[in-house]
């Protein structure tokens, strides 16, 4: 029996209405952007891209990000993090024991305070509180959450409605503090070969990174490869304008469509837990900022962004966007991710009781 034509033709249709799905999204994430920035929001293309797929997602028009998509929005992230790295950025790399020091001690503190204002104001039971209180790891704590049979979609919630607050008010605070230095022009943008030479450094960077298991390899070890060779000066010149913008648009579609499936029912019946715990945290985070601005000596901008209990993609690009120090503020949640995920697994063996286990299972 020969092959029915409309069989291809049907599948060239799907093709084109998915590619034109993703196409708008796209689109209309950049629209945002651009009116933040005509409106003077700081890390406009980022925050602005996220609060309208976030809209758009609340109204049931916003599809899933194609995973190639995805996955380039994170190499062009690692990308224009990695370029921004200077030899001058390497050499203050002996500042950072003291911070990482201090970035763990405000972990510990973070979630214990956390886990103490839901617990004792929001009525949350103590596993779920727990694991909503984590600041950062998201991914690795919500599979040991859903292993013990906490409530993940609550705890997921939660997270993420730090994160989204976290990108929208982090900018306009750190502008407000530290107002950035008069322009002195546009930097010169890197040679064509130094940009294919970034990419190809970008893409052996995330496969060692995969291979070796790290963190966002895509993002991470993108921003490696490409640091080494701007970080000692073989390569200089910033990313283009229009690659940049494009990255941030992708980034803020992808951290936004996390509010894919809200409704308004839930997100207001966790909406006070949500207060309770991000003010908590933050409090708790700014007076650990405030001690590594006086005792490290490090500005209070990128000190505020590597301090902050948001996630590792998320925090890090906004480092870009605001043209603070990406070397400092990867690492430092480059640690986030690590301790963070070790840190909520030794607990739960010490203190198994946090999930209603008896010590000796």
């Amino acid at each position: 029996m020969a092959p029915d034509p409309s069989d291809n033709s049907g599948s060239l249709r799907g093709v084109l209405h998915a590619l034109l799905a993703q196409v708008a999204i796209i689109a209309a994430a950049a629209l945002g952007g651009w009116a933040a920035a005509l409106a003077g929001i700081a890390a406009p293309w980022l925050s602005g891209a996220l609060i309208l797929t976030v809209v758009l997602g609340g109204l049931g028009l916003s599809p899933p990000l194609d995973a190639r998509l995805r996955d380039l929005a994170m190499l062009l992230a690692g990308v224009t993090m990695g370029a921004a790295v200077t030899p001058e950025a390497v050499a203050s790399i002996a500042r950072f024991p003291v911070s990482l020091f201090l970035l763990a001690t405000g972990i510990v503190a973070i979630l214990a305070a956390s886990t103490a204002v839901l617990v004792r104001f929001a009525g949350w039971p103590l596993r779920d509180a727990f694991f909503a209180s984590a600041p950062g790891s998201l991914t690795a704590v919500l599979l040991i959450a859903a292993s013990v049979r906490a409530d993940v979609a609550r705890i997921a919630l939660l997270q993420t409605c730090r994160v989204f607050v976290l990108v929208m008010i982090l900018p306009t605070v750190i502008t407000a503090i530290e107002p950035a230095s008069p322009a002195t022009g546009d930097p010169t943008p890197v040679s064509p070969v130094g940009l294919g030479l970034l990419f190809a450094a970008a893409l052996a960077g995330a496969g060692v990174f995969h291979r070796l298991r790290v963190a966002g390899p895509l993002i991470m070890g993108g921003m490696a490869g490409s640091a080494v060779l701007t970080g000692s000066g073989l390569v200089e010149g910033a990313i283009p304008h229009a690659i940049g913008i494009f990255g941030f648009v992708l980034i803020g579609v992808f951290i936004g469509q996390r509010f894919r499936g809200v409704n308004l029912a839930d997100l207001a019946r966790i909406l006070p837990a949500v207060v309770l715990s991000l003010v908590t945290t933050l409090g708790v985070a700014l007076l650990f900022v405030l001690v590594v601005v006086f005792v490290v000596e490090v500005e209070f901008g990128p000190a505020a962004i590597a301090f902050a209990p948001g996630g590792l993609e998320a925090m890090t690009v906004l480092a870009v966007a605001l043209g603070l120090d990406p070397l400092y503020v990867s690492v430092h949640h480059l640690f986030r991710f690590v301790f963070v995920a070790s840190l909520v697994s030794f607990i739960l063996k010490i203190r198994p009781q946090i999930v209603g286990r008896d010590p000796d299972e």
